[in-house]
């Protein structure tokens, strides 16, 4: 986290075990102050900043670990995985005028600016370690007087205000990772998971203390066996669709992951002309950081090269990137990621005990076909485990806030009761597949135009319905970003409410729906197209609220009263004579010329009630994430912009 910026060098300090002087001259190791401090008064302040990245990520991780976790293996005989992320055009790194450049004449604020506002305490540490790197590479100078310490101030300006003083290279690319590490970007994607590769490491080291011994003094030994551990275990392989096509900014920026990152893998679609009145011929393409350069192209020469028997690309695009680099994953699990997502490094280090939930650590040796053994093989196999997502967006502005709180009730909470029901589908990508499982009953990504616009679910329907189990855990999360734009969130609910109708044209949905037992069809119908329908009816009752001016929001079918009915509803209750009736609804006076309108308006009461009872629900993950009171004024009334990245 010091290396993030989320601590100072402060803060590391009283977190750390250190050597000291024991009894008869030995040394010990001295447990930091945040294991032995018991004064609770502000407590948390002297260890990390409070209410802070880092506070969230030590508390979750701490509190996960209460739970019970599956039995982990070792390092070496763990399985292999595969992390794999779609990309077509997000954006890969920010550049250097897109962090400092006036996005609004009006406003006068920068991007980096405002991700300045949003982390001022990461800004800070950011800052000073760049001034102790400047000072150490000779750029700057330390002051030692009152009056140069006051003449520094001010010539450090720069540094509060851009990140650097000298603008070479090293030093504005450290601000260009900064910001882009604090947007949606696909270089935060590719950093958070190639955590995974950090913590195999660290846990073999961990695990085998005679490795360290064997290649004591030599570190670029140790550090080589460590790296064929990693890749033995964990593979990274992004599918950038339009890599070939990339321009000049995309191209540099792609070229920095792999040399970053040297162990990332890039697939994608070459194209090469074919012969005189044929389509070109294409090809599923691999390179990583070792690949080598080709002097005529400038690009790197490719590992793997498929021809592929056509244009692969047949459907809504995400699907089709995902099935054409399926070829390369290897390993028994598959991982789907998107490319607004984080992970972190103590999440990571739960890996082994994930890969456990899938109950493949202790298999009967026995036959499933054998008469005497298909009873060790009674629990159908687990196919899908899913995990929770935070909204690292949370915090900027109004429907980051509320989005965060649909992903608490419906990521975490609707999961797990729907989970433990057997109703649970896969609907994001921080899930973990099966990929043996799946790749030989359907594939992971169904991809033909019109009818698989949510590619996910199909996954999950695929699972359903050949007989495996999908699985939910609490103690394991990935980050993820949220389009925070109002137009960009309508777009994203046509999609999801596009994708819902071509599921109801499914094949998939006629088998679900005709097979599966009646309490496993009410949490499916409940979760997919009853959604969908509820939404209709809470907009429907929203129109007759506005029509009526009598009631508040009411969940009424819109057929079951006219148009002119609805709209001289609230009048009829002034100017008319209406019939009084008694507690149990019968009408006292027949003789007078009344009307009977007094069970109109008791139901319609009964509706308000209940409108306002769904909306309680709806509202309560924000009474659940803590600071009640202030988080819900805060969303009221707050006037931060709705987006960044």
């Amino acid at each position: 986290m010091y290396r993030e910026h989320l601590l100072s060098i402060d803060h590391v300090q009283r977190l750390l075990y250190h050597q000291v002087e024991g009894p008869n001259s030995t040394r010990t190791l001295r447990a930091p102050p945040f294991f032995t401090h018991n004064d609770g008064n502000n407590s948390k302040s002297n260890f990390f900043p409070a209410g802070g990245e880092a506070e969230r990520r030590i508390s979750f991780f701490a509190s996960s670990l209460t739970t019970a976790l599956p039995e982990a293996l070792p390092v070496d005989a763990m399985p292999t995985f595969t992390v794999l992320v779609p990309h077509y055009s997000e954006k890969i790194l920010l550049s250097l005028r897109e962090i400092i450049r006036e996005e609004d004449q009006n406003t006068r604020l920068t991007q980096l600016e405002y991700l300045k506002q949003l982390h001022p305490v990461e800004w800070d540490n950011f800052v000073k370690d760049t001034k102790i790197l400047a000072e150490e590479s000779g750029f700057d100078t330390p002051t030692t007087t009152a009056t140069e310490k006051t003449a520094r101030k001010a010539d450090d300006l720069p540094f509060y205000c851009i990140g650097f003083k000298t603008a070479s290279p090293e030093f504005t690319l450290r601000t260009r990772i900064w910001a882009s590490l604090r947007a949606q970007t696909l270089y935060r994607t590719v950093s958070g998971m190639m955590n995974y590769s950090k913590a195999i490491k660290l846990l073999y080291r961990v695990e085998n203390p005679q490795i360290v011994q064997r290649f004591a003094g030599n570190t670029d030994r140790l550090e080589r066996e460590l790296e064929r551990m990693s890749r033995r275990k964990f593979k990274f392989v992004v599918s950038m669709q339009r890599y070939s096509k990339f321009n000049k900014e995309e191209q540099e920026n792609a070229e920095f992951l792999l040399r970053a990152y040297p162990d990332l893998q890039i697939a994608y679609l070459d194209e090469e002309p074919g012969a005189k009145g044929s389509d070109p011929r294409l090809f599923s393409t691999l390179i990583d950081g070792h690949s080598e350069f080709d002097e005529k192209t400038g690009r790197r020469k490719p590992k793997f090269r498929i021809e592929l028997p056509g244009n692969p690309i047949l459907g809504d695009g995400k699907s089709d990137n995902q099935n054409h680099a399926i070829v390369f994953y290897r390993g028994e699990y598959l991982q789907l990621i998107d490319a607004n997502q984080d992970n972190y490094l103590e999440e990571c280090l739960k890996i082994r005990n994930i890969l456990g939930e899938f109950e493949e650590y202790n298999m009967s040796g026995q036959s499933p076909y054998a008469q005497w053994g298909h009873k060790e093989f009674a629990r159908s196999p687990v196919a899908i485990v899913g995990t929770r997502e935070y909204i690292f967006s949370e915090n900027i502005g109004v429907l980051g806030d509320i989005a965060a709180g649909k992903e608490q009730t419906f990521g975490t909470m609707t999961a797990r009761a729907l989970a433990w029901i057997g109703g649970k589908l896969h609907y994001g990508h921080p899930d973990f597949l099966n990929g043996i499982f799946m790749n030989t009953r359907g594939g992971v990504s169904k991809a033909q135009k019109g009818l698989h616009l949510n590619e996910d679910i199909f996954a999950g329907m695929n699972a359903f319905g050949r007989g495996g189990r999908i699985k939910h855990s609490d103690y394991y999360q990935c980050g993820k970003g949220r389009d925070l734009g109002f137009g960009t969130v309508l777009n994203f609910q046509t999609k999801i409410g596009t994708g819902m109708g071509e599921q109801l044209l499914s094949r998939e949905y006629y088998y679900l729906g005709t097979q599966l037992p009646v309490d496993r069809f009410l949490t499916f119908y409940y979760g997919h197209p009853g959604f969908q329908i509820n939404n209709i009816l809470i907009i429907y009752s929203i129109q007759i609220f506005l029509i009526t001016r009598e009631s508040s929001l009411s969940v009424v079918p819109f057929h079951t009263l006219t148009p002119f009915a609805v709209l001289y509803i609230g009048t009829l209750h002034k100017q008319l004579d209406i019939c009084p009736a008694d507690a149990n609804g019968n009408v006292l006076d027949t003789a007078s010329a009344c009307y009977i309108l007094t069970p109109v308006f008791d139901w319609i009461k009964r509706c308000i009630v209940s409108i306002f009872l769904v909306f309680a629900i709806a509202f309560l993950p924000l009474f659940l994430q803590g600071k009640l009171s202030i988080r819900v004024v805060i969303s009221l009334v707050s006037n931060e912009p709705c987006r960044v990245g």
